[in-house]
């Protein structure tokens, strides 16, 4: 289960890094080709996938479903706390 976790969690947050805005504030400014994003968005989305389908191996089909929906919401939510604290962590230091 901590496999899938980590699974969420980095697809989540290449979900998030997909977007420029985003992408310009982790990389301070930078910019992000069309090409990166999309392959951003893709990979992102293979890694939540790939989160269902090892907890669905590892759980069964129906609590393995309801264990990845409880699991995608946490870990949305982790990225997007994550990603309102970054700007003041970066400028703390």
């Amino acid at each position: 289960m901590m496999i899938a976790v980590l699974l969420l969690l980095a697809g989540w947050s290449l979900l998030a890094g997909s977007q420029p805005r985003q992408f310009s504030r982790i990389v301070r400014h930078g910019h992000l080709p069309n090409r990166t994003g999309i392959a951003m968005r893709w990979a992102g989305a293979a890694l939540l996938m790939g989160a269902l389908v090892i907890l669905v191996r590892g759980e069964g089909p129906s609590f393995g479903v309801l264990a990845w929906a409880c699991l995608l919401s946490i870990s949305a939510m982790a990225v997007a706390l994550t990603l309102a604290w970054l700007p003041k962590a970066i400028s703390a230091t």
